[in-house]
């Protein structure tokens, strides 16, 4: 009997070792249970429930060092997309102050050119104003631009010195030129008024004969020249105090603008001048400037 009973607990104990019971349990109170035949040995048990859900895997503990590397990475990442924020947010202010900046220069330009338009416009009446109505001249303001600058009169004998430019009516002119010859002639009392007068270029006129005329006739001439030049008044003219060195011409311009001038204003000629030598018309400058 002893053993027997040892065989059977042996087989017993071997049987409890490759058996796992698994207890099902439902929500079904009276359902009946199976015996099992008790074991000293514990087994492993997993219940199975019909209210819960799939079992999911807990998920394996880290130690210390690979949440450290974690950490560390996600606060890299953390300041990486920080300063791409910030270099957005930079370029975002610069571009705004750039529209804003080409904003207000587009409204300067704007403003400009209205006022451009608005001169325009304004031009553009006043020429058509002007168009509209027949343009006169204030003869007033060309009566000092056409006066002597001696007599002050209106010139309408007006002549022009050819070697400065200037211009004078004639009696002030023969006056001017009268007071020189009569001061030439008390200094020289042999001064003849009528003689012949040597070519002013004759110097000129030396340098181009020299090769085909004697010497001792070039030193003729040149003495001649010499003399006449020295017995000869020196007339000037009488604002910027230059030789005169030819006749005075006259000054048509000056002439036709003094005449309509003249006549706006209702002044005449007064003073006309004439000269008549031996029964011909001569040169008002004729004695001053032998031909």
């Amino acid at each position: 009997m002893p053993s027997m009973c040892s065989s059977s607990q042996q087989r017993s104990r071997l049987h409890a070792k490759e058996i796992e019971v698994i207890v099902l349990s439902s929500d079904d109170e009276n359902a009946p249970s199976g015996k099992i035949r008790p074991s000293k040995r514990k087994l492993s048990v997993t219940s199975l429930s019909s209210d819960e859900g799939p079992m999911v895997p807990k998920a394996p503990r880290k130690d210390g060092s690979s949440r450290q590397r974690e950490n560390s990475r996600l606060k890299q990442m953390n300041e990486r997309l920080e300063r791409q924020v910030a270099g957005q947010r930079i370029r975002l202010d610069y571009s705004k102050k750039r529209l804003e900046e080409q904003s207000q220069e587009l409204a300067a330009r704007s403003q400009e050119m209205n006022a451009c338009h608005k001169e325009i416009q304004l031009q553009q009446e006043k020429l058509a104003a002007l168009e509209a109505k027949e343009l006169t001249i204030d003869a007033t303001e060309l009566d000092d631009t056409l006066s002597c600058n001696i007599c002050t009169d209106l010139m309408y004998s007006p002549y022009l010195l050819l070697d400065c430019g200037h211009s004078y009516c004639e009696g002030c002119l023969k006056g001017w030129f009268n007071e020189t010859l009569t001061k030439h002639i008390r200094a020289h009392p042999a001064y003849n008024v009528h003689r012949k007068p040597v070519p002013r270029d004759l110097p000129q006129i030396l340098n181009i004969i020299g090769p085909y005329v004697s010497r001792p006739i070039q030193m003729q001439l040149q003495a001649l020249y010499n003399n006449s030049r020295q017995a000869q008044p020196e007339y000037t003219c009488p604002a910027c105090r230059k030789e005169v060195t030819g006749k005075p011409v006259v000054n048509f311009a000056v002439k036709d603008m003094v005449s309509i001038v003249g006549s706006v204003l209702g002044r005449s000629d007064t003073r006309r001048e004439s000269s008549n030598i031996r029964g011909r018309q001569a040169g008002p400058f004729d004695g001053f400037f032998p031909r």
